[in-house]
């Protein structure tokens, strides 16, 4: 080894032996000094909030409608002979009584499926048949009777989506189905105006003279809402657009069936729009248990056929025009289920 690398070993030998005695001791109950660098910074961590559990609710329930109906039809003439009208039959004043069930299911993710299905009892009312000079009909003629034993059964459903939700109201909108069947029936006959070939002596009024079904059917484009205040109180509101509004009917005339003049009942058709407006204040007597008072008015109208062809040998299809009002106030009663997490539903 030369003398330059060996005086080189023994400085370093002799430099690490001083730096380990020169070292201080720290007894074991002494702090450690601090460290001559600053530890990095700790990344930042994103803090998971908890979001409220996704869940829904139902309620169900039943509703006593007590309402007032006015339904009638205008016929005009056979088209290529003329337009004119020939005949007007108008059913006023008929008192609906009618048992319901409803119910409303909704989420917390908007979604909501709602719907009603009620049957009824139409009593009292009045029908008056004019029938207006033609070529061939004269003079005009005017006849009263009773309408009695009527009914009526209806339903719809729908399914929406809340598009304005908070913890106390909701504004949605929704698409769903109607249908509605009407029957009135008309006893007995007395003319009151000069006509002496109608009705002429009176029929007597416990003699069917004649009857009408109709069933309509449409669906539904509404909007739905319900804001709840002063703790227990919710009002609420429905307002239904009915584009599509298709009628099928059967008018009985009776005493022309007796007679042979028509082998039947008059089939009738036609298509049209009509609308619905409903609300409701509520009150809830528990957490679950609610009653409520309300209102609702349907107005339905069509235009389409009589087909006398189908009745008579002699007789053509003639234009019709019905048109139908319901109004009336409404009781009911629910009780809410829920609300219970999504994994317990469809929803």
């Amino acid at each position: 080894m030369s003398v330059p690398n060996y005086l080189l070993r023994s400085v370093a030998t002799a430099a690490a032996i001083a730096g380990l005695t020169a070292a201080p001791v720290f007894a074991a109950d002494q702090p450690l000094p601090p460290l001559m660098t600053k530890a990095a910074p700790a990344p930042d961590v994103e803090y998971y909030q908890p979001q409220p559990v996704s869940a829904w609710q139902a309620d169900f329930g039943a509703r006593y409608w007590f309402g007032v109906a006015n339904t009638g039809k205008s016929l005009y003439g056979i088209p290529s002979m003329s337009d004119a009208m020939v005949s007007r039959l108008t059913y006023s004043n008929l008192i609906t009584n009618s048992g319901e069930l409803f119910g409303r299911m909704a989420g917390t993710n908007g979604l909501f499926l709602k719907g009603y299905v009620g049957i009824g009892a139409i009593s009292g009312g009045t029908l008056q048949d004019e029938d207006f000079p033609t070529a061939t009909f004269s003079p005009y003629s005017s006849t009263n009777s009773d309408q009695k034993y009527g009914w009526q059964g209806y339903g719809a459903l729908d399914i929406g989506y809340d598009v304005v939700r908070g913890g106390d109201f909701n504004l949605g909108a929704f698409v769903g189905y109607f249908i509605f069947r009407q029957n009135v029936n008309a006893f007995g006959c007395t003319q009151t105006a000069t006509n002496p070939s109608v009705c002429q002596p009176s029929v007597p009024s416990g003699v069917e003279v004649i009857s009408q079904t109709n069933t309509y059917q449409s669906p539904r484009i509404g909007v739905d809402g319900a804001v709840t205040f002063a703790g227990r109180f919710t009002l609420s509101a429905d307002a239904a657009w009915l584009p599509y509004v298709r009628l099928n009917g059967a008018d009985s005339h009776w005493l022309r069936i007796a007679d042979g003049e028509f082998s039947g009942p008059i089939p009738e058709d036609g298509t049209g729009q009509g609308y619905q407006l409903e609300a409701v204040l509520s009150y809830a007597v528990t957490p679950n248990i609610s009653v409520g008072l309300g209102g609702r008015y349907w107005h339905l109208e069509t235009s389409g056929n009589s087909h006398f062809e189908a009745v008579a040998v002699d007789g053509g299809p003639q234009p019709v025009d019905w048109k139908s009002d319901i109004y009336g106030i409404f009781l009911q009663g629910s009780y809410k289920f829920g609300p219970y997490p999504y994994g317990s539903s469809l929803f």
